[in-house]
């Protein structure tokens, strides 16, 4: 899903394993800052320049983003628009190291270990931790916000919950500093999915509890608007669609020595072109990228750009039901688009070139999965090979904001092979619903423009939602959108989850790929996202995390 803008329909997914080290280890305890530090690449040859003046506190770091909602349960909260609030309020045991996806360092947790098959993990808190209410962190606290998530199932809940059977049982207090998972299967890398940014936080359970309504709501309408964690920063004023700020939390548990910016005001700005002007104006120092061509120019004024490619993918799912029911005709799709043409010049290179359905960064990705070129006699003949029959009108869909170049690019395309393409732009919410409702086939799109990234670094956490035929809105509210059916490809993904040898994933990953682009495809890859965020010139400390997408370690942040 595009998560900068909807929340994830979640489903009863059996969810077991995931990709990464997995060996046990024991860190130095963290007691400074966690987080590398650096700032944000710039293209060689970029004029460099002062920053703009400011006429504000420089103490106060101020974020343009293009809306944020408010939820502060961890439970529920699977927005980008959240996360990047929350990442300053709440801390989890681990976390992704640096620009690592699979690479974990500590947090709450200073040292971690498992047994002889991974399907036990123990963890051990590192000690002096309070939250900002001055309860306690220790594992009695760990355990009722793991049990609490995964019970309430309000959405984040399948993240741990696939591992863990019965929470109740399954976590278990060692003593006051330890605390025990005992997990439905032999999981390797399970500390790559607690370093997940959803799902993980940890609120204090007085919060939750001296607040709760009852079973069913344990503190969540209450930390809608309100939040108690352990991290750096505190929530001190929210004004919904409008702005938050957070405020240094006086107890931080890692200290404030060293340079770390006082007040955090993120102000929800809808239109690109005032974002940039704010960024320009010296008003606002972090801003989430518009047009294209508004990151070329503010890359030209010498403002610094990410452009650091994260886990996010941009496509065009194929419907697997009319006009492009057979793998010939969505083969033919592939070959019509322009994906060159269409990077280089709409998109400005502010996405890079899509190697197969999978990111770049995925494990299990093959560097070597087919790819194709534009090849509009090759789209003719498989179209006809398919039956489908010049004069014949094809619907795309796409929301505001969000595919509509491509559309219009497609379209001009498919008129040179005798077909036409009906573009259909809708408002978020409305994608977001028929994208994931079962409908009659005349009432789908042929097409549509979406995004996704996975919740970690795992194949079958990235695949299942998109591409298992269980999946498929006729099934449940997920993102299967084209009703795409492969057997192999479902047998893939369900035993992936489960598979603990490395070699042997990534070889039956390579047949998932090969089927997904080459021989029965499920989309259009167009393009793999970068994080293009801009940044004044005397922000300091961003490290890029390809899977805390859009979002800041704000206590890592200075002005230099």
């Amino acid at each position: 899903m595009h998560r900068r803008a909807s929340t994830l329909a979640m489903v009863a997914i059996l969810v077991v394993g995931a990709c990464g080290t997995g060996e046990a280890t024991s860190p130095p305890a963290a007691t400074g800052p966690v987080a590398s530090s650096g700032g944000a690449s710039q293209p060689a040859g970029t004029p460099v320049v002062t920053a703009q003046p400011l006429s504000r506190d420089p103490d106060t770091l101020v974020v343009a983003v293009d809306a944020f909602n408010a939820d502060f349960d961890p439970a529920s909260a699977y927005l980008l628009s959240e996360a990047l609030i929350w990442r300053g309020i709440y801390e989890s045991l681990v976390r992704l190291k640096g620009d690592s996806a699979s690479e974990v360092e500590p947090l709450l947790a200073d040292s971690w270990n498992h047994n002889a098959d991974a399907s036990s993990w123990t963890f051990h808190l590192h000690p002096g931790v309070t939250f900002t209410d001055g309860t306690p962190l220790d594992a009695a606290a760990v355990k009722a916000n793991y049990v609490r998530t995964i019970g309430l199932a309000l959405g984040t809940n399948l993240i741990l919950g696939s591992f863990i059977t019965d929470p109740s049982n399954d976590i278990v207090v060692v003593d006051p500093q330890t605390i025990t998972f005992n997990l439905n299967a032999p999981t390797p890398h399970f500390d790559v999915i607690m370093a997940a940014q959803y799902g993980t936080g940890l609120v204090s359970p007085k919060a939750f509890t001296t607040n709760s309504t009852g079973p069913k709501d344990q503190g969540h309408d209450w930390l809608q608007s309100n939040a108690v964690g352990t991290g750096p920063y505190m929530l001190d004023k929210l004004s919904p669609g409008d702005e938050v700020d957070l405020v240094q939390n006086p107890s931080y548990w890692r200290g404030w020595s060293g340079s770390h910016f006082k007040k955090i005001i993120i102000r929800s700005i809808p239109e690109a072109a005032t974002r940039r002007q704010l960024l320009e104006s010296g008003d606002v120092d972090i801003a989430y990228a518009g047009t294209a061509e508004d990151t070329a120019a503010v890359q030209a004024e010498g403002f610094t750009v990410g452009d650091f490619k994260n886990l996010d993918m941009t496509y065009i799912i194929l419907g697997e039901y009319g006009p492009l029911a057979s793998p010939e005709a969505r083969q033919a799709m592939n070959y019509l688009f322009p994906y060159d043409d269409f990077l280089n010049t709409v998109m400005k290179g502010t996405l890079q070139r899509a190697n197969g359905v999978f990111p770049d960064l995925l494990a299990t990705h093959d560097p070597n999965v087919f790819q194709y070129t534009t090849d509009i006699e090759k789209a003719k003949a498989l179209l006809n090979t398919a039956g489908v029959v010049p004069g014949t009108t094809l619907t795309y869909e796409y929301y505001t904001g969000f595919g509509q170049e491509a559309g219009t690019v497609l379209q001009a395309q498919l008129e040179q092979v005798g077909l036409h393409l009906t573009l259909k732009e809708v408002e978020f919410s409305q994608m977001n619903a028929d994208l994931t409702t079962d409908r009659p086939v005349d009432k789908r799109a042929n097409m549509y423009y979406w995004g996704w990234w996975p919740d970690y670094n795992a194949p079958s956490d990235y695949s299942w939602i998109l591409f298992n035929s269980q999946a498929a809105p006729n099934v449940c509210p997920c993102y299967n959108s084209g009703y795409y059916h492969n057997a192999t490809v479902d047998k893939i993904i369900n035993d992936g989850f489960t598979q603990t040898n490395d070699a042997t994933l990534a070889a039956e990953y390579r047949q998932a790929q090969d089927i997904l682009v080459r021989t029965d495809p499920a989309w259009i890859p167009v393009g793999q996202q970068l994080d293009e965020t801009y940044f004044r010139t005397d922000i300091q400390g961003q490290v890029f995390n390809p899977l805390y997408i859009l979002t800041w370690d704000y206590y890592a942040l200075s002005r230099g």
